[in-house]
């Protein structure tokens, strides 16, 4: 079976597929009463078939030495043809909508004035308001060390699959406890691009106690549970100045967080 947000991202483009005269149908060995929570988690409205015997996904896809189908996808013509089979090996091999609405339009002869792929769903093209707490150490110019909390809010637009921008805010009750960040962030999608590797450079100025500038980076990942919530791990490193008589701090910090992912349209 397609991983849960291939799924969903042909669901998104279930109104391409029909506007080229395509059926979509998903099967699987899962009962139906999993498969109508899952189409309602994921906003699927094409047919979740079960195929309890596997005697379906034995003729088009295989079974392998577990007794489970091969994860693949077929397109049959009305005369019941099968004019195209491909079979996926790893998660990254799978074909995106995209990739299936070229492939219909060029083996069907569809596609002229029918509509595009819709990129939306992709949790990579979403943008994310996120929500992080934490904790770590805080070293001071005179060699002191504390310990802190933190928490942390950010809104990121993304700017293509690699980057990320938005505000961010970040909270700790010491000496500068408010800093207003530019966030801009590069990442490497894994996981089908259901999640993310990220570097994030962030600076901007501390208005309240302390004022003065401040600039930090952090590295994480983050992965998407579902396309509307994600959760993030990140460790970060970030310098305050403290003013003239108070010198700087650098603080080390860990967070772990959620994001909800809103599509643009």
């Amino acid at each position: 079976m397609w991983c849960k947000h291939q799924l969903g991202e042909l669901a998104q483009n279930h109104e391409a597929f029909r506007a080229r005269g395509v059926t979509l149908l998903g099967i699987s060995l899962d009962e139906p009463a999993a498969s109508r929570a899952f189409a309602s988690s994921y906003g699927i409205t094409y047919p979740l078939l079960t195929d309890p015997e596997g005697a379906t996904s034995r003729t088009y896809v295989g079974i392998d030495s577990t007794d489970t189908p091969i994860p693949g996808i077929v397109v049959i013509r009305r005369d019941g043809r099968m004019v195209v089979r491909q079979i996926a090996e790893t998660k990254d091999d799978r074909l995106t909508a995209e990739q299936l609405l070229a492939t219909v339009d060029r083996t069907l002869g569809t596609g002229e004035g029918a509509p595009a792929a819709r990129q939306g769903y992709a949790v990579l093209h979403r943008m994310q308001l996120r929500l992080a707490l934490g904790g770590g150490r805080a070293d001071t110019d005179e060699g002191g060390k504390r310990s802190i909390a933190v928490a942390s809010a950010s809104a990121l637009l993304p700017l293509g699959r690699r980057f990320l921008i938005g505000p961010s805010l970040r909270y700790e009750r010491f000496d500068a406890p408010l800093d207003l960040d530019l966030a801009i962030a590069i990442r490497a999608p894994i996981l089908a691009d259901a999640a993310a590797l990220e570097l994030t450079a962030l600076g901007g100025y501390t208005p309240w106690g302390a004022t003065d500038w401040n600039a930090g980076v952090r590295a994480g990942a983050w992965v998407a549970v579902n396309p509307w919530w994600a959760v993030q791990l990140e460790a970060g490193v970030a310098a305050h100045r403290l003013g003239d008589e108070m010198g700087s701090t650098v603080d080390w910090t860990i967070t772990f967080g959620v994001s909800r992912l809103i599509e643009l349209r």
